[in-house]
């Protein structure tokens, strides 16, 4: 079959490579359209460590061509993508917080092969193939009205940015917000904050060209600083006192803490940007008096069997347009070109098409 293989130094389109049959408890989908989410992107740029030869990819949906011994999912179900393996059956799944169950990230063997050697699975998806093995509990019903990019986002960028601001910071009407960096999760933030009755939404970005589409998004301010040291007192000059809620976007630590220099009192910032492995912050402990907090976040912090098929209701009821987001779809082989587009900020996200488009 075909797939996009990373192998350290470049992505190549490799029609040699080979998945098992599903397992007990495992389903083969077939991929229609996986979105590029900057995550993929890391280990090509060294900032998470990762085996080579690997196949990239986690955002994506398709239809489950069959499904292993236990496996309860009938063939032919559209479907998205989780990266969660849960178990099902510890303290944390039980709690609905699957991102904190240890078998989310316990290691497994890649369906993948070449020439009887391993090919890597990325965060035990693999998404920028023609079919892929996961897990059970990692594939989610998807209404097929739903277009694929869209479909796809639900499973990454807009079930991360949501939970974070709905579940994770909590956010209720009237509250102040600051967004750093307008990629996919940062403009699905913004739509997230805007849904829960955000009075101010700041965005940050180095890159002027992400105003439009935040605005349309529903950002109320916009800023360009030069230096992430502006940032919080540019972000307090729009919000005397500043802002209830910040969500970084960008995996940059310094940006990261001009965020918590921008809290009110009792605010909370919520990371979602992946920092390079090893990456530090230089806080000072004294930013966090007065009741603010540093919150991570895996995933949106939610569960993605009970949130994504709120939101994907919420996309058919006409309450969340995530099709303005949707910037470029390609074939496998506009994939490097794809991978550039995103580094340089000329697109907020783009898909890989393996199949028709729906």
């Amino acid at each position: 079959m075909r797939a996009l293989v990373w192998d350290g130094t470049g992505l190549h389109v490799d029609s040699t490579i080979e998945v098992r049959p599903p397992g007990p408890g495992e389903v083969a989908v077939d991929i229609a359209m996986a979105g590029l989410c900057h995550s993929d992107v890391s280990p090509m740029e060294g900032r998470i460590p990762q085996p080579t030869p690997v196949i990239l990819g986690h955002e994506a949906v398709g239809t489950v061509a069959a499904a292993g011994p236990g496996a309860d999912v009938p063939v032919g179900r559209r479907v998205v993508l989780t990266v969660l393996r849960r178990c099902g059956e510890c303290r944390r799944c039980r709690e609905g917080r699957p991102a904190l169950c240890a078998a989310s990230t316990r290691p497994v063997a890649s369906p993948f092969s070449r020439d009887g050697g391993v090919v890597h699975q990325f965060v035990k998806v693999g998404a920028f193939a023609e079919r892929i093995v996961v897990a059970r509990e990692q594939v989610i019903a998807m209404p097929a009205e739903i277009s694929d990019p869209v479909a796809a986002m639900l499973g990454c960028a807009t079930v991360t940015a949501f939970g974070a601001v709905e579940d994770r910071a909590r956010l209720r009407a009237g509250e102040s917000v600051l967004v750093t960096g307008a990629g996919g999760i940062g403009l699905n933030a913004v739509l997230a904050a805007g849904a829960a009755g955000a009075e101010r939404i700041v965005v940050v970005d180095r890159n002027p060209a992400k105003e439009k589409i935040a605005r349309t998004c529903g950002a109320t301010d916009f800023l360009v600083p030069g230096d992430p040291a502006e940032t919080a007192p540019a972000v307090r000059a729009l919000v005397p006192g500043g802002v209830d809620a910040a969500f970084e976007c960008t995996g940059h630590t310094g940006v990261l803490n001009a965020a918590v220099k921008s809290l009110a009192g009792g605010g909370r910032v919520v990371v979602l940007g992946l920092p390079p492995t090893g990456g530090t912050l230089g806080l000072e402990v004294r930013d966090l008096f007065h009741d603010k907090s540093l919150l991570g976040c895996r995933m949106g912090s939610v569960d993605p069997h009970r949130k994504l098929p709120d939101l994907a209701q919420r996309v058919l009821r006409g309450e969340l347009d995530l099709t303005p987001l949707v910037s470029a779809v390609v074939p496998l082989e506009g994939a490097a070109q794809l991978v550039d587009d995103l580094r340089d900020g000329r697109i907020d996200r783009g898909f890989l098409r393996f199949g028709s488009t729906s």
